[in-house]
């Protein structure tokens, strides 16, 4: 039963709480009252703990938890947007984890959740909160506030101003098996609040330095501001040795940060198991301080590194890290028995592959490296969004120069001096020096690949080592052909690309096979059919009409009018993607991924389609066919369906005049007037101009008719009416025509082409590839 003094006084909200809190079944009584010349209430809530019988017969657990715990909740004003302040009593035993540091002494308070309060009382409300305590208390009891299945709970730092900002790995990485004390250089950053001074320092990587003589005399500051000033140090660090037993020494004990002076430092130096290499260094260091006078207070960090029994939550090592900071000020003793002031400070990472790789939710582990092909808007987006995932990559390739309207959709910002405006700046460099604030280096190549390609030289130099992927993010058609030239992919990587299409509105991925097979431009193809087939996705890609905008004078200064905002949306679930085959491992096949974004620009919708390796005709020696596996069995089931006679019909597809390969991904019916018989197939023409008319106009030219095929009803090449059948029909078109015959014995091909008004023709045989 509450036991409310004044509860007319008592705000509803408050009320309305005791009233649930009171109503858990661990409560024994609630007594609450207003704190006088305030507007909080202080309640005292008695919580039935469960201990074993044997525990509550003595009233209290081993760990100090009692039957039944008096625990005081004040709400303020600000109550119930803000969470009460939950305290213990004021000799409930510190050395428990999970409880917060405390700067001025006072009732401990017990750390309940990972994150804020505030935000459990939001989510949860009042009874949530309280049921956490309840949890709380019950494993104090049990001391079973630490699980060592899910790690060492290190001290807790919260709330404290001097943060210690250096590599964990590097730190946790100094240990020896003899134990010892290192010096390193170090830099600060004060803050002068009047009231309060602030220091964030940091230890950078380096070199173990000497405490020579002249060591004071280095040190140096200067002032930042009006109420700040930063300069450099120096920093301790102090780890534990082996045991006489030649066992590592393990500081296996919970203790709560209490350390305020340099006794309770060099205790605590004992208990973690390096006492006695800290302390020599302290001596010497004060040595060389002694006839020092300080215009202002110099700080200094002292960090320990304690072994703990297992590893400390959230990492992989079993090495604890506790900084502290000592202010010194000349000619004052840094020995025991002196009482000289020592500072609590809190660690924080510094920026590191491995952070960026924790806080994105990876396991943190390194793996095969991968190479940006163009620096542009989605290059730049991928190389940050990926970065800032510890994942960055580590080669550019760009012969780009970054222009003022870049920024509108570029990953980074223009300095202050806008220099980028009056320098040609390779946008390959530009970006590698925003990568390296994220500590991730990177090889910029400012080559023009094409030309590259062209010139038969091998792109192998351009790529970083052992890269699983070159990810082209140019949408350049010229890139994509010269990447898949036989010279070139020899010893490249696989190709995974990310471009747009249409106006920002549908987004592509592909991966190539292995070999590349299926390769870059197999896939855009088979990308073009996908999207000819869908009609939502053909009005967006290639009924669009072509816009541009206005970024300066001259033919060239124009570029796709589109938003920030909807280039990253696309370009945040491609980097994702780009990141789990990095992790996972590139697919057995081909894959092409077309991503559409609704009219409202909120819903976005993903669509994957495996794509099986190309059926190559051909030797290589002139044309090649690379013929789908769809295409295949279409031509099967309609040589199958009609036994006995010659069929065929329209292969739709792509021609490159590059690395002269015909891309055959579709196929059309025979016109119904075509003629079938068992000496040959004759293509009608009755519906057939409209019918490549819509393909072409469909696709916007990126598919087309590329010839016919029919079969063969035994092995054998073309037959002189074939090869007069494509003499005559070559002329109707532009580029080669294709004529490909299925035989029993697979697939020949050849082709025919109009030059200066006459028809040449040639022919290649090969078993089709399985």
């Amino acid at each position: 039963m509450a036991a409310i003094s004044a509860a007319d006084d008592i705000p509803i909200p408050v009320r309305r709480a005791l009233r649930l809190i009171e109503a858990h079944p661990s409560v024994e009584r609630v007594t609450a009252e207003r704190i006088e010349g305030s507007d909080a209430v202080r309640a005292m809530v008695e919580i039935r703990t469960e201990l074993p019988n044997a525990w509550r017969a003595a009233g209290e657990s081993p760990s100090g938890v009692r039957a039944v715990e008096p625990v005081t909740f004040i709400f303020t004003a600000g109550y119930p947007l803000g969470a009460p302040l939950i305290r213990l009593r004021a000799d409930f035993n510190r050395s428990h984890p999970h409880i917060q540091p405390l700067r001025n002494g006072g009732p401990p308070e017990p750390c309940l959740v990972a994150g804020s309060p505030r935000e459990v009382l939001r989510v949860r409300g009042i009874g949530g909160l309280f049921e956490q305590l309840v949890d709380w208390l019950d494993k104090a009891a049990m001391a079973q506030l630490i699980d060592p299945e899910h790690g060492w709970e290190p001290v807790r730092r919260d709330g404290i101003d001097d943060v210690i900002v250096a590599d964990p790995t590097w730190l946790t990485g100094l240990p020896t098996r003899d134990g010892g004390c290192a010096a390193f250089a170090a830099w600060y950053y004060a803050s002068d609040r009047g009231d309060l001074v602030t220091y964030r320092m940091e230890v950078p990587q380096g070199e173990k330095l000497p405490l020579r003589p002249e060591m004071a005399d280095q040190w140096w500051f200067e002032p930042v501001g009006a109420r700040g000033r930063r300069g450099i140090t120096n920093a301790l660090v102090a780890w534990s040795g082996k045991l006489p037993t030649g066992r590592p020494f393990v500081a296996d004990r919970y203790l709560p940060e209490t350390v305020t002076t340099i006794d309770e430092l060099l205790k605590r130096a004992a208990e973690l198991g390096c006492r006695e290499f800290l302390e020599p260094k302290l001596g010497i260091l004060q040595e060389r301080v002694s006839q020092s006078k300080f215009k202002e207070k110099q700080p200094i960090a002292v960090i320990l590194l304690a072994r703990r029994p297992f590893e400390v939550i959230g990492t992989t090592s079993p090495i604890e890290i506790c900084p502290y900071v000592v202010e010194l000020r000349g000619g004052e003793a840094l020995s025991s028995g002196s009482g000289k002031l020592v500072r609590t400070a809190t660690h924080r990472d510094e920026v590191s592959p491995e952070l960026l790789r924790r806080a994105a939710g990876d396991d943190g582990q390194a793996l095969r490296p991968w190479t940006l092909l163009g620096c542009g808007s989605i290059g730049s987006k991928l190389a940050v969004h990926l970065a800032r995932s510890g994942r960055g990559p580590a080669a550019l390739i760009d012969d780009g120069i970054l222009q003022p309207h870049n920024f509108a959709r570029y990953a980074t910002l223009p300095s202050d001096t806008k220099v980028e405006s009056f320098w040609s700046i390779p946008k390959a460099h530009y970006l590698a020096e925003a990568l390296a604030t994220l500590k991730q280096p990177t090889v910029p190549h400012v080559v023009d690949v094409v030309a590259r390609a062209f010139d038969d030289q091998s792109i192998t130099p351009l790529v970083a080592r052992d890269s699983f992927a070159v990810v082209n993010t140019t949408g350049s058609a010229s890139v994509r052909e010269a990447l898949v030239l036989p010279g070139v992919t020899v010893d490249r990587p696989r190709v995974v690309e990310a471009c747009m299409l249409g106006i920002g509105s549908v987004g592509l991925m592909s991966v190539e096979g292995p070999a590349a097979n299926p390769s870059a431009t197999d896939l855009i193809c088979e990308a073009y059919r996908l999207i000819h087939s869908d009609p939502t996705l053909r009005n967006e890609v290639f009924n669009t009409k072509a816009e541009a905008i206005a970024i300066g004078q001259g033919c060239a200064a124009i570029t796709m009018p589109l938003s920030d905002g909807r280039l990253s949306s696309f370009s945040a679930p491609m980097s994702e993607h780009i990141r789990r085959l990095q992790r996972d491992g590139l697919p057995e096949t081909g894959e092409v991924l077309v991503g559409s974004l609704a009219a409202d620009g909120l819903n976005q919708i993903w669509h994957r389609k495996d794509i099986r390796p190309r059926i190559v005709v051909g030797d290589g020696t002139d044309s090649v066919v690379r013929l789908s596996p769809e295409v295949d069995d279409t031509i099967r089931r309609e040589v199958a369906a009609r036994r006995g006679s010659e069929t065929g019909g329209i292969i739709v597809g792509r021609y490159s005049d590059v690395a002269n390969v015909f891309h055959v991904v579709g196929t059309m019916p025979a016109p119904p007037d075509s003629k079938f018989s068992r000496d040959e197939f004759v293509l009608g023409t009755e519906g057939l101009r409209p019918m490549l008319e819509d393909l072409i106009e469909g696709s916007g030219g990126a598919l087309y008719a590329l010839g016919t095929w029919h079969n063969h009803l035994v092995p054998s090449g073309p037959s002189r009416k074939d090869v007069k059948t494509a003499a005559l029909l070559s002329i109707r078109q532009y580029f080669p025509l294709l004529m490909l015959i299925h035989t029993p014995a697979g697939y020949v091909h050849f082709t025919a082409e109009a030059l200066s008004g006459a028809a040449s023709s040639h022919s290649a045989v090969v078993k089709v590839a399985r």
